[in-house]
């Protein structure tokens, strides 16, 4: 009889165990992490506020930028927050865009993959630039290996986005 409690008291002990460790690691997973990792985007100077959530494919980490010139350095500097965590984590910028901008942008997608089709960036710099001349919009477009970084400004609102170059058709949000 008393090596029939012992054994009851290991697997209750067990289990006690395996469901505290099971609840850690799903708080720490759900809560604690995707904080740390908003605290952690929120400290570049760029960002207005970041909120990090978990899905089927990883976390998403949802940015709201600041009115920055340069949208490049912004990403950059969050890439490279973001690079310290051993998980994938996907970007997403919120921006502040207006029908105008949204109008612009659209119009600025053909010369925008016209270049990545064709390796002609410096007519689609033209291109993007002289649009938003004539909407009376500013536009800021730089590029490095990855990625084209557009943004264009219209008074208080601002669209953001990163088009990958190397696209199927992909765009980064904001």
């Amino acid at each position: 009889m008393f090596s029939k409690l012992k054994w009851q008291v290991v697997i209750v002990t067990v289990t006690l165990a395996l469901g505290v460790l099971l609840g850690g690691f799903n708080l720490y997973q759900n809560r604690i992490l995707p904080e740390k990792i908003a605290n952690d985007i929120k400290s570049s100077d760029n960002v207005q506020s970041a909120d990090v959530s978990i899905g089927n494919s990883g976390y998403t980490a949802s940015i709201k930028l600041k009115k920055v010139d340069n949208l490049m350095t912004a990403y950059k500097d969050i890439e490279k927050i973001i690079e310290k965590y051993p998980i994938k984590i996907d970007i997403k910028i919120v921006d502040n865009p207006n029908d105008k901008l949204d109008s612009l942008f659209y119009e600025d997608q053909f010369a925008i993959y016209q270049a990545i089709q064709n390796g002609d960036y410096i007519d689609m710099s033209k291109i993007v630039y002289k649009n938003g001349i004539e909407k009376g919009a500013k536009t800021n477009v730089y590029i490095d290996g990855s990625n084209i970084y557009l943004s264009i400004y219209d008074g208080q609102n601002y669209l953001y986005k990163i088009i990958p170059r190397n696209t199927k058709g992909d765009v980064t949000d904001g």
